[in-house]
């Protein structure tokens, strides 16, 4: 069956006159040329509220939980938020909770692993260096190291495939045994300023000291 013709704002006030003055539905109909649907539906029409969509499904007790456990456990995982709170919401709200209070899933830094005699040696020289004027650190020849993965990735890879599928050649990676090369460089203060000219070195070692190469 076909949905009625709309019926606008004057129609529906024209209707609600004439039926108050006593005229009926054959009346009406015969002097507007509308059906007694029409009619029906212009009488029972009542302003709706404006709304916003959906409510929340979280309360703002519930927000506070969330962030409060997140702050307090930065390790911690949405679903062991939602699981621990028993909340009645999903992963993806409990993700979306914590960006609206501005945090946000990283990957951690990886740092060496520092004792407190470390520490304290770290802050030692950092008071000690902490005025010290740009010529000396001029003096100072800065180093780096970084390695580099010969074949293939040494990361965590994945991938979407159907059941009893996993022997194709499509889902598999070479194994290479992450052959890497580790490299250390170093390199003058001068390197770091690239306004200024002159020559710049750069020493690369390999991982056993089997070559140097200056650039």
């Amino acid at each position: 069956m076909g949905r009625s013709r709309h019926c606008s704002e004057e129609q529906r006030t024209l209707i609600k006159k004439l039926i108050g003055q006593g005229k009926t539905y054959k009346e009406v109909q015969k002097m507007i040329g509308c059906s007694a649907k029409m009619i029906s539906n212009a009488l029972k029409w009542r302003a709706k509220p404006e709304t916003r969509g959906r409510k929340r499904k979280t309360t703002i007790k519930m927000d506070r939980r969330i962030t409060r456990m997140a702050k307090a456990q930065p390790m911690i995982s949405s679903r062991m938020i939602k699981d621990s709170l028993e909340l009645p919401v999903s992963t993806v709200t409990v993700r979306r909770r914590l960006c609206e209070a501005n945090l946000f899933t990283r990957i951690p830094r990886k740092v060496p692993l520092l004792k407190k005699r470390h520490v304290q040696k770290r802050l030692q020289f950092a008071k000690e260096h902490i005025n010290w004027p740009k010529e000396k650190w001029r003096n100072i020849l800065w180093t780096d190291e970084s390695k580099v993965v010969l074949f293939g990735s040494k990361g965590r890879r994945q991938f979407v495939r159907r059941p009893s599928s996993n022997c194709h050649s499509t889902y598999s990676l070479c194994h290479s045994g992450y052959s890497s090369i580790h490299f250390d460089g170093c390199l003058p203060f001068s390197a770091t300023d690239l306004s200024q000219t002159g020559l710049r070195i750069i020493l690369l070692f390999a991982s056993k000291m089997e070559s140097i190469i200056i650039i």
